[in-house]
């Protein structure tokens, strides 16, 4: 916003009422997420409730600054975007990673083809994994975080590595194939756009 627009809405009625509002919109969204959040018992059915409710506080929070920002030209909460605080969290640690990324890096790359012989049996093998896991949830925290072959085999590697796949009940592993690479690194952003890059050098 630049001067000519702050100086449009600051101290007008128009701004005041709106500041007002929009401060009695964040405190009731806030109030509401916390009760949500208390409420919370740690089942997987509450996680997309619980986003979708910490994103309503975020908005909120989010129009209330704007508020006020345009009733009295300041901003009360210091918001930034994620990757703003993902920048700002590891400035102080790229001195040392820019040492270590002058020695050379080695890169295994894999690939395992398993057949889905019985989907059913997968699905529950991924289930029982999750469970062993996450020994607190329930078997409807399983089947909702585990509803596909795809999700399976994630739990599965997560309790038992690929060692735990190529015994999994529904499949069986068809073939495989290891590659190993000697490279000198890539950024942490590069490897986040596409860490299979290297192969195509």
């Amino acid at each position: 916003m630049d001067d000519d627009e702050l100086q449009d809405t600051q101290w007008t009625d128009e701004a005041k009422v709106e500041y007002e509002r929009r401060a009695v919109a964040l405190i009731e969204a806030l109030r509401s997420h916390v009760d949500a959040t208390l409420a919370l018992t740690g089942r997987q059915r509450e996680l997309q409730p619980y986003f979708e409710s910490a994103d309503q506080v975020r908005s909120a929070a989010r129009a209330f600054n704007d508020a006020e920002f345009d009733w009295c030209g300041s901003f009360p909460l210091a918001l930034a975007d994620d990757d703003e605080d993902d920048d700002d969290r590891w400035d102080d640690e790229e001195e040392s990673e820019d040492a270590v990324n002058e020695q050379p890096m080695l890169t295994v790359f894999g690939r395992w083809d398993f057949r889905v012989i019985d989907a059913s049996a997968a699905i529950a093998a991924g289930r029982s994994a999750y469970l062993r896991m996450w020994s607190d949830d329930t078997e409807e925290d399983a089947s909702i975080r585990v509803k596909e072959v795809r999700d399976a085999a994630a739990e599965i590697m997560h309790a038992d590595g690929l060692a735990g796949l190529e015994s999994a009940n529904g499949l069986r592993l068809a073939r495989d194939a290891t590659a190993f690479v000697l490279h000198e690194g890539e950024s942490d952003e590069a490897f986040d756009e596409d860490p299979f890059a290297i192969t195509r050098d």
